[in-house]
């Protein structure tokens, strides 16, 4: 039986030093460790002399590295062997027998090295019979090698699983925009080459402008909008491409059709923004707003504090006579929405009211 328990006390210790599951332990472990065996051979010099013992210097280091790789056997045997095997498939059991053929192993080695240092008869014939009383010191050192491996390992994993989670939750969250940005992208296509199909079936001379305005968008859509931010200027350039483009789906290409008011110092900023975050605001209101009103839409940017954007939309509602059949698709603001939440959480706001026959989109951003 006994010949049993040690022979696998020693499997377990000849598979630590095999070396590739050893690599596996975190560099501060070792050091944590080395740290410790460190204070704990000062503190045993230090009794010494409190206590005016007589020791040789030789003796005290091969009995203090002797103990630092028992020890460290302990600490390894447990964190690399012990509980990956057993704590590690929800064997409790098996876990705590091991623990005790552990320290059982590191018990008798102990104290055999301190029969062996003794060296002399009279002092080997003391210890023979202090023996018992050396058993609890020593247990009671392998198992705070125990708690203080499986407390180490305990929080290591610990730690390896929230940074899995946090890495898992952000490929989540960029394939969340991924897919939130390829349908921004033919939602606006689809209602475009409605427009354009319009135009083409009256036979419209602006047909082709139409086609030419549309190519520049998709150019930045495919170009620079696959970027998590562009400047301010690249997407406002690419908003009133747009407009242009809704302004030839009007009755009259009036100049007072669509206003679109910005700041003079936005032409200087290099305030960086989400790309096409303002298109599904301005779409939404030609879209369910009334063409024959005029201003059809206005449109207006604001700069109130340093990185802090106002953004505004204004459209006359739509008569009930005039509104269009219901369309498929609607995820234009719901899109928004998420991608606010996810791009600017805590850092925006996106209200949406109807107020004297006109409906009123604001959003602000802090751009950080």
């Amino acid at each position: 039986m006994i010949g049993s328990i040690f022979r696998r006390v020693y499997q377990a210790v000849a598979q630590l030093s095999a070396g590739p599951a050893l690599a596996r332990v975190p560099w501060w472990v070792h050091a944590l460790w080395l740290t410790v065996l460190l204070l704990s051979d000062i503190m045993q010099v230090y009794n010494h002399t409190l206590m005016k013992e007589a020791f040789h210097w030789p003796v005290v280091l091969r009995r203090a590295l002797l103990t630092d790789v028992l020890a460290s056997i302990v600490f390894y045997t447990n964190w690399v062997v012990l509980i990956p095997r057993t704590l590690g498939r929800s064997r409790l059991g098996a876990y705590i027998l091991s623990v005790l053929l552990l320290i059982l192993f590191y018990v008798a080695l102990r104290l055999g090295i301190s029969l062996l240092l003794k060296g002399a008869a009279e002092e080997s014939s003391k210890l023979t019979t202090s023996w018992p009383w050396l058993t609890v010191p020593y247990t009671i050192f392998a198992l705070m090698g125990v708690f203080f491996s499986s407390g180490l390992k305990i929080t290591g994993d610990y730690l390896q699983v929230e940074h899995n989670r946090r890495e898992l939750e952000k490929q989540q969250l960029l394939t969340e925009l991924s897919l939130l940005k390829m349908q921004v992208n033919p939602h606006f296509l689809f209602n475009t080459l409605n427009n354009i199909y319009s135009l083409a079936s009256q036979k419209s001379d602006r047909t082709p402008e139409a086609v030419l305005r549309l190519a520049e968008i998709m150019r930045y859509m495919l170009y620079d909008s696959s970027a998590d931010t562009v400047p301010l200027t690249l997407e406002l350039k690419h908003l009133r491409s747009f407009l242009d483009l809704q302004r030839l789906r009007l009755p009259a290409a009036a100049t007072d059709a669509i206003v679109f008011e910005l700041p003079a110092s936005v032409a200087d900023t290099a305030c960086p923004i989400a790309p096409m975050l303002l298109f599904p605001l301005v779409e939404n209101a030609f879209k369910h707003g009334d063409l024959s009103a005029r201003p059809v839409v206005a449109i207006e940017l604001q700069f109130p504090e340093p990185h802090r954007l106002h953004f505004l939309v204004r459209n006359p509602v739509a008569p009930p006579t005039l509104l269009l059949p219901a369309q498929p698709g609607g995820v234009g603001l719901t899109n928004l929405h998420r991608r606010l939440e996810l791009l600017y959480p805590g850092r925006h706001t996106l209200t949406i009211t109807e107020r004297g026959g006109q409906y009123l989109v604001e959003m602000v951003l802090h751009i950080v």
